[in-house]
């Protein structure tokens, strides 16, 4: 992997991997800030990568994800706030 990742540039980050779920919560606004319902990437691969995403159709999609009312709002409070911090503005995407 890493001397693949060397073909592309000469700065490599390598990060400890982690196996969790993936969550994204869609924003939209300028001032008065709407988010969507999350959705959860649902991967079919070990390694999630640009072939898995777009050419092999390894991923989908769970919209809404399967969470509690409860941690989705916590979630959508969250993600606004975030967006709000940052003066966001039009189209965003948070990601758990």
């Amino acid at each position: 992997a890493l001397k693949l990742a060397f073909q592309y540039d000469s700065r490599v980050l390598v990060e400890q991997g982690v196996n969790a779920r993936e969550i994204e919560i869609g924003l939209l606004g300028n001032y008065d800030v709407k988010s969507t319902l999350p959705g959860e990437v649902v991967k079919d691969v070990a390694f999630y990568d640009y072939d898995a995403k777009y050419i092999d159709n390894k991923i989908t999609m769970d919209i809404p994800a399967k969470i509690s009312d409860d941690v989705v709002a916590v979630m959508r409070q969250n993600a606004e706030t975030a967006f709000r911090a940052i003066g966001g503005l039009g189209l965003s995407r948070c990601d758990f």
